[in-house]
C-alpha cells in the first residue's frame, strides 16, 4: 500500500512506475523529484535545493536530508553592492550573480543510494522519458512560466524552450527539454560526478561567467 502526492500527474504516475519495479518510497521521492523539473519548471528543478524529510519504519528513525543550494565558492561580501556601496536591485534574486551552487543533484544521489533499492538510472528513467518526449503545458505551468518570463526573458535557453518565436507556450502546447534529458542521462550514469564535474559543470561555470 502506497500514498503519492505531487503537483503534476506525471510525477505521481513516476512515482507509481517505481514502486510497482520494486522501489521503495525513497526511490519513488526520487523519481518524483526529476519528474517535477521537466513538469513544474517554474517552481521545481536541478538548479536549485531541496529538503526531504523521511522515516525508516525498521529502526523508527526520522532523518532530514539538507540539499539546499550553496553560494559559490567564488562569491564575495560585496558582490551586490553597487559602486556606492548600496545594494543594486534585483541582484540577489535574479541573472547570474543570484545563481548558487545548486544541491538537488547531490540530494537525489544521495537519497537513491543510501536509502532506495533500485539503481539510478532506472529510477531517473520515468523523468528522462519525460524531457525527451516532452510533456503537455498545463494551466498551472502556463501561468508560471508567464510570472518567470520577465525575468529570464534574457536568457537564450530559456527564450529557446518556453518563448519560441518570441511568443510564450500556452496550454495544450508540446513542450521538449533535450538538455535536461542529457544532465538527467549524465547524473545516471556517473552519480553526482554526472553534474558537478565534467560537462555539464563546465557549460554550467562558463555560462554564468559568460552572463
Amino acid at each position: 500500500q502506497a500514498g503519492i502526492a505531487t503537483a503534476h500527474p506525471l510525477a505521481t504516475k513516476a512515482g507509481e512506475d517505481i514502486l510497482a519495479a520494486g522501489g521503495n518510497a525513497f526511490d519513488a521521492a526520487v523519481a518524483i523529484s526529476a519528474a517535477l523539473a521537466v513538469v513544474e519548471p517554474f517552481a521545481s528543478g536541478l538548479g536549485g535545493g531541496a529538503f526531504w524529510l523521511l522515516h525508516e519504519a525498521k529502526n523508527g528513525r526520522q532523518i532530514f536530508v539538507d540539499a539546499r543550494e550553496v553560494a559559490p565558492g567564488a562569491a564575495t561580501h560585496d558582490m551586490y553592492l553597487d559602486d556606492k556601496g548600496q545594494p543594486r536591485a534585483g541582484a540577489t534574486l535574479n541573472g547570474p550573480l543570484a545563481a548558487g551552487i545548486p544541491g538537488q543533484p547531490a540530494g537525489l544521489v544521495h537519497l537513491a543510494r543510501r536509502y532506495g533499492r533500485l539503481p539510478l538510472a532506472k529510477v531517473l528513467a520515468p523523468a528522462i522519458r519525460y524531457a525527451e518526449e516532452g510533456v503537455e503545458v498545463t494551466r498551472g505551468m502556463e501561468l508560471g512560466l508567464r510570472f518567470r518570463s520577465s525575468a529570464a526573458r534574457n536568457s537564450p535557453a530559456f527564450a529557446a524552450t518556453y518563448l519560441p518565436g518570441g511568443k510564450a507556450v500556452v496550454v495544450g502546447d508540446m513542450v521538449r527539454h533535450p538538455d535536461l534529458a542529457r544532465t538527467l542521462r549524465q547524473i545516471a550514469a556517473d552519480g553526482r560526478d554526472g553534474f558537478y564535474r565534467g560537462t555539464v559543470a563546465r557549460q554550467l561555470v562558463d555560462g554564468v561567467r559568460a552572463a
